[in-house]
Formats: structure tokens, C-alpha cells, sequence
């Protein structure tokens, strides 16, 4: 099925002519500094360069060079392909698309900012339909590059900032005042915040915010907080866990930043000889598929990721067909199990 192009993204699209006019040459000496870049001046090419930088210029790789021309391709950015996090939205994300004869282009940033932009300018070059991107928090050039593209930017995964276009996620600061009030009924009052935390990763940064807030508005001690930059592992968890509690034996509770994490942290617990959820209770996120299965089972917030990817895909309609942008809050659960609430509060 074929989609129009709303007018005002091809009007704002910046294209060859516009480089030629910024540097005061002809179209063709554009090109061919892109095509054969050694056939051009090397003064010339710095010129031509810093336009295409300044204008958010980025080339066509599809066949016949027409600026307005467009794909059945939807690039996906995600920050992470680890423990297929977001395997589930992508899945879904998929199906739709497939269902109107549209493709999925992949892109992982490993929570690399410079790798965030030079992917999105490497999947704009393609002319994609529409980009899916996570996060709604990106580096200041990223953003001029998807606004400049004049097509449909869908963020995904969090809504908690200043949205590009549309947006289809959670308030990740909500998330993490869930963890803690849940922690805070089931009896616990020395909270601790644990896990893989990377520069980038503002969503964990906002999950611990949230914590943090509600511990606070609780009367609670400040939240401690052990947290390493090694992308997140059952591993990771297990030596933070034993690190935390050398240096703070007093912690009653732990708030991990995900599931395998909070795996690590169990197995740390059981070889201290610390009883689950008696003595100590350990709260995930994200819901993993052994969540449920592990001794004592695993108390999580289980995000939507199935619905977050179906209505991607049909914002990503909407928008082509000239629809408004808008931003989508998406329901999270909280997966109550044993892990994360005292017998005598039961």
C-alpha cells in the first residue's frame, strides 16, 4: 500500500540545490564532491561539508538521487540488543508494518551517542517512510537531524521530556516511585538502588529519580545507590550486591534497574546467607520470562511492549497520512511476587 508524503516534509527537506546556494557553486559540483570526493578541492570540500553539516543535509542512497523520493523502509534505533530488552516491541513493531508492506531497518546504539547519530544519519541517507527511535532524550544533533528529515519520528519506550513528534512509552520517574512504594508496604525502609546505569541511559537515570522522590516524600533515609557503567548482567548484579552490602549492611531492600540484574542479586543474597524477603527484598524491571520461575520469584514491573510496538506502527500511519502528532502513555504493570514483601505484612 502506498502512503503520501504530508507536503511541508518536502519543502523542508534540505537537498542539493540548497548546499549549491549556501556555498555558491553549482549543483553538480555538489554531487560530485559527495560522489567523488577527490575530484573536489580539498577548501571546496570543507565548504560543502560544513553546509550539509549546518543544513542537516544527508544524502540519498536510494537509486535516481530524487530528494522527494521515499521507501517502504521504517528505521528502528534501539540502545541496547542485549537480553532482547526490546525484542518484544520490535516483534510487534514488525508484524504491523508487514501488514501494510513495510519494512523494519535495525539499528543498535549500545548507549553510545556518537553511534546514535552517525546510525540515524546512516538510516536517513535510505529515505526511510518514518524513524522509531527509543527514548525521547538525544544529543543535540540528532535532534535537528530527525526534525529536518520531514518525516515521522515516533519515540518510543518513554514519554518523561520534549517529544521531537510523537511519542509512544511510559514516565519511567512513575516506574520508579512504584518501586519504592511497593517497597515501602511490604515493611522495607533502608532502600538501595542497584544496577547498570550508563552515561546515556537516561530512562534509569529517570527510574531513580522516581525512587528517589518517593523515598524522600516517604521520610525514608536517602536512597543509597551502587551502580556501574558494564552493561547489565546477573553477574553485575551479584558483585554489586556483595559490594553494596560490605559497605552498607544496614539495607534493608533493593531496587534494581532490571531483571538480570536483580537475578545477580538474588544469588548474592542466598550465598550471604541473607533470607528473601524476610531480612532483605530485591524489586526488579522489565518482567523477564524467568521473573517468575527463580527462588523466591521475582517482584517487577512489567512494561507493555507488545502494545508499545503495535501503536508505533499505527502512529507511523497516522502521521504519513497527514494525521497531528500526539504523544501515547502505555500502561505498565506491577508483578507482585515474593521477593519484595515481609511474611508479617502479607
Amino acid at each position: 500500500m502506498e502512503f503520501e508524503t504530508v507536503e511541508k516534509d518536502a519543502r523542508n527537506a534540505p537537498t542539493l540545490a540548497s548546499i549549491a546556494e549556501k556555498v555558491g557553486v553549482s549543483v553538480n559540483t555538489v554531487s560530485r564532491a559527495l560522489r567523488a570526493p577527490n575530484t573536489v578541492r580539498p577548501e571546496l570540500r570543507r565548504r560543502i561539508n560544513a553546509a550539509m553539516e549546518e543544513l542537516n543535509y544527508v544524502p540519498n542512497r536510494l537509486a535516481g538521487g530524487l530528494s522527494s523520493t521515499r521507501s517502504d523502509i521504517v528505521g528502528v534505533v534501539v540502545t541496547s540488543l542485549y537480553y532482547s530488552e526490546f525484542a518484544s516491541i520490535i516483534d510487534s513493531l514488525q508484524s504491523a508494518l508487514l501488514e501494510r508492506d513495510m519494512q523494519v531497518m535495525l539499528a543498535n546504539t549500545r548507549y553510545d551517542a556518537a553511534q546514535e547519530l552517525r546510525l540515524v544519519r546512516s538510516l536517513l541517507s535510505w529515505r526511510p517512510a518514518a524513524v522509531a527511535i527509543i527514548g525521547v532524550d538525544h544529543a543535540p544533533k540528532v535532534v535537528e537531524l530527525l526534525k529536518a528529515s520531514g518525516i515521522p519520528i515516533i519515540e518510543m519506550w518513554d514519554t518523561g521530556g520534549e517529544v521531537i513528534d510523537t511519542a509512544v512509552g511510559f514516565d519511567h520517574t512513575a516506574v520508579g516511585a512504584a518501586q519504592a512504594s511497593q517497597l515501602i508496604a511490604g515493611g522495607y525502609r533502608r532502600l538501595a538502588f542497584l544496577g547498570s546505569v550508563r552515561e546515556n541511559d537516561r530512562r534509569a537515570q529517570k527510574r531513580l529519580k522516581g525512587l528517589q522522590s518517593a523515598a524522600a516524600m516517604a521520610g525514608l533515609p536517602e536512597i543509597v545507590t551502587h551502580t556501574d557503567q558494564q552493561g547489565g548482567s546477573s553477574e553485575l548484579g551479584e558483585r554489586l550486591a556483595h559490594e553494596l552490602l560490605e559497605r552498607h549492611p544496614h539495607i534493608d531492600a533493593i531496587a534494581c534497574n532490571s531483571d538480570v540484574v536483580a537475578f545477580g542479586v538474588l544469588r548474592a543474597l542466598k550465598k550471604r546467607g541473607k533470607r528473601i524477603p524476610e531480612e532483605i527484598g530485591v524489586i526488579g524491571f522489565g518482567d523477564n520470562e524467568a521473573a517468575g520461575c527463580v527462588s523466591p520469584a521475582l517482584t517487577t514491573i512489567r512494561p507493555d511492549r507488545e502494545t508499545i510496538g503495535r501503536l508505533t506502527a499505527e502512529a507511523i500511519f497516522a502521521r504519513i497520512n497527514g494525521a497531528q502528532p500526539s504523544t501515547t502513555l502505555v500502561e505498565w504493570k506491577m508483578m507482585v511476587r515474593e521477593s519484595a514483601i515481609r511474611k508479617e505484612t502479607r
